[in-house]
């Protein structure tokens, strides 16, 4: 017989020293935490600038815009149907030809 490990065993080929810990070891404890979402930022990001130069700049950005809404070239937004148009259920059907009335 083959080693006496009995037929198509085969024996182990590293050793458990290998492994970083021995036989009488107990195994490294295992993390029960999930893995991050997001990898670590590189770099903080830059606070937001404040003071009255930037109100001023977001008013006159807020102001052109409304302006430009007024002009001849602006095309409006189609408007969304909404609710029921009028005499939608009342539809009759005037080429049908009913019985007694020729």
């Amino acid at each position: 017989m083959a080693g006496n490990r009995g037929r198509g065993r085969s024996q182990f080929t590293f050793n458990v020293d290998t492994l970083g810990f021995g036989r009488g070891d107990s195994l490294p404890t295992s993390a029960h935490t999930p893995s991050p979402l997001f990898p670590p930022m590189q770099f903080r990001p830059v606070p937001l600038h404040t003071g009255e130069e930037v109100d001023y700049m977001l008013a006159l950005k807020q102001e052109l815009r409304a302006s430009s809404k007024n002009l001849p070239f602006h095309i409006k937004a189609a408007r969304t149907k909404t609710g029921k148009t009028g005499g939608g259920n009342m539809w009759a059907i005037h080429w049908c030809i009913k019985s007694g009335q020729f």
